[in-house]
């Protein structure tokens, strides 16, 4: 498989704009939510404008574009307010081939013991569905992890299938599901997306963090495939990301060019049509992500030095 698209998450650092404005809850109030929803949409449409000036069509929005908007004290109608300016953005993301994601936050956890953290779980996904869903009708998906494990794996895992259906059927056709680095590995997200007929997002670096046996890549090519499979034919997303000097988990400025080469190879290894999208998260946003359009990789540094 080739690679169609690259992009990014949430902020411009070029532009210094964010989709991601918010403030404290304790001011909050439908007009202080309705300026700053309207600031952060007035963001996204500035830098999805960039973007495509510079051939980044794949843009993962602020999970705060409307702050605190599965909060139980918010009241604003976000969706009738801001109608015009969302079907600006959706026409703009249609015309030109782009693709929308969202990612709520780590506390939106599915599969927690507390019922109120699981009710807030379920009215962020449902918001966030909801605005995905306007922004980019045809591909515009949700990325969450599986959660935690809380000493029992096979019951959290349980957990998250029964809270997983307590969802609209518009949420659960947004979501997709990403391994992550800690918890649960490429494989426990593989089976689950299976039975839950769930598309998989593939985060190789949370792999190499995380994985059965001793070497990550053993079995990689059928591991891949069926990630893939997941999608049902349709492009499939995948994360990418390189270590932080000197840390386990945390990302670094740039992607290295012996991990993008090194995705980009086992991508290539599992068929010989289709193409995929890679989202980069790494420190430097956008800049990162022009560093690899370009052929531009700069060694891995870090905004500390080094």
């Amino acid at each position: 498989m080739e690679l169609r698209h690259l992009g990014y998450a949430c902020i411009n650092l070029s532009l210094d704009l964010t989709t991601n404005r918010t403030f404290r809850l304790a001011r909050l109030s439908d007009e202080l939510a309705a300026q700053t929803t309207a600031q952060n949409l007035q963001n996204l449409q500035e830098i999805l404008r960039w973007n495509l000036e510079q051939g980044i069509r794949l843009f993962r929005v602020g999970s705060s574009v409307v702050p605190f908007a599965s909060h139980a004290q918010f009241t604003l109608d976000w969706v009738s307010r801001f109608e015009k300016e969302i079907a600006a953005i959706r026409d703009f993301v249609q015309t030109n081939g782009m693709r929308l994601s969202m990612h709520p936050g780590q506390y939106t956890v599915l599969n927690a013991l507390n019922e109120k953290v699981v009710g807030d779980a379920l009215r962020e996904i449902e918001w966030q569905a909801e605005l995905i869903s306007q922004l980019d009708p045809a591909q515009g998906g949700l990325v969450i992890h599986v959660g935690g494990a809380y000493g029992d794996k096979a019951a959290a895992i349980q957990r998250f299938e029964t809270n997983f259906y307590r969802l609209s059927p518009n949420a659960r056709k947004r979501l997709t599901l990403e391994n992550d680095d800690t918890t649960f590995e490429a494989r426990e997200v593989l089976d689950l997306c299976q039975r839950l007929n769930v598309p998989m997002i593939f985060d190789i670096f949370h792999h190499k963090c995380l994985h059965s046996g001793p070497d990550w890549q053993a079995g990689l090519p059928d591991l891949l495939e069926k990630v893939v499979e997941t999608w049902q034919g349709r492009v499939p997303k995948l994360h990418i990301s390189s270590q932080k000097a000197g840390t386990r988990t945390s990302h670094a400025d740039y992607i290295t060019q012996e991990d993008f080469d090194e995705l980009r190879h086992w991508m290539r290894t599992i068929r010989p049509d289709g193409q995929y999208d890679l989202m980069v998260e790494a420190k430097m946003k956008e800049q990162a992500t022009q560093a690899l359009l370009c052929g531009i990789l700069p060694l891995q540094r870090e905004r500390s030095g080094g």
